[in-house]
Formats: C-alpha cells, structure tokens, sequence
C-alpha cells in the first residue's frame, strides 16, 4: 500500500492519487471497487469524466523528439480544452473558477486530515483532468503525434476553441 504524505500540500497531486487507486489494477478496466473508490473522492464530476472517456473525447498531444504532451478534450460546441497534468491546469472555464479563483482552494487552504485533504481538494478538480489520466492509465486515449516547432501553434489552437468566461484575461471578441 502507498501512503500519502500530506504535510506539505504541494506533494499531492491528482496523478499520484489516481495511480494509488489503480496500482494494482492490471486489466485497463475499472472494477466496482475502484468506482467507489472514484465516487467518494470526486462524487458526481466522476461520471462526467467517464463519459469523456466513453465517448473518445481524449486526445494526447505528443511533440517529437523532445517528448512533451498535453491533453486535448473535446468540450460541447466544438470547444477544446488543454491539460497539463503535470502542472495542474485545465483551460476550462470550471478549472478556472473552481479551483483557482475559489477563497477556499486547497491551493489557498491547509489540511490535516487525510480524508478531508482528499475530498475538499479532488473535487475541485474538474472533469477534463480527471478524465486525461483516467483515460491514459486505462489506456483509452487517442495520441497524435506533431513535431515539436507546432508545439506553440497547436496551444495557440486549442486556446482558440476554449470555450471563453469574463474571467479570462485575454477574451476573444
């Protein structure tokens, strides 16, 4: 069993979380226990993940030779949204609302209760990262590869099919 060391908050990461859950599972399915699992941590936003998952709306972005990547996910109305894992971010507008605009984020907050720390901080998260590295640890991701001089062009891309909040600095008109 991995543990978790919460005392600095900042080692807990959406990754790591997900890859404890599904450490021993070798099938690239998810088990009843593991969607409970799921469903406790991130309650409904996990069902919106899956059906991410289920309709193929993942795509991995993947820039030869250096080997970067993000996410893409296909949003309604021709939207996309970019992830990056690694660094905690969604270019959706939920990302940005829900977790870094909110007094109460846990980038903000401090916990000391494993639990709490797991419940308050993943549901903050939002469907599109989950769904990212769901669909890479189940391996039912799509991945396109690109050389890496389109790597600003295809950010550029996809931050245009963002779907676009107020809150954005550099709003499209």
């Amino acid at each position: 069993m991995t543990t978790i060391n919460i005392n600095n908050k900042n080692t807990v990461k959406l990754l790591d979380i997900l890859k404890i859950i599904f450490e021993n599972n070798k099938t690239n399915t998810i088990s009843e226990e593991t969607l409970l699992s799921l469903y406790y941590i991130f309650d409904q936003t996990i069902f919106a993940s899956l059906e991410l998952i289920d309709k193929e709306l993942i795509t991995k972005y993947v820039f030869q030779p250096s080997n970067r990547y993000f996410y893409v996910v296909e949003g309604r109305k021709g939207a996309k949204y970019m992830c990056l894992i690694q660094g905690d971010y969604c270019s959706c507008p939920s990302f940005n609302f829900s977790v870094l605009l909110k007094s109460d984020s846990v980038y903000i907050g401090h916990f000391t209760n494993t639990d709490l720390f797991l419940k308050s901080h993943y549901t903050l998260q939002c469907k599109h990262q989950i769904s990212s590295i769901l669909a890479e640890i189940i391996s039912n991701v799509k991945v396109t590869e690109f050389d890496d001089s389109e790597y600003q062009s295809q950010i550029l891309s996809i931050e245009s099919l963002s779907f676009k909040t107020p809150t954005h600095k550099y709003q499209q008109k």
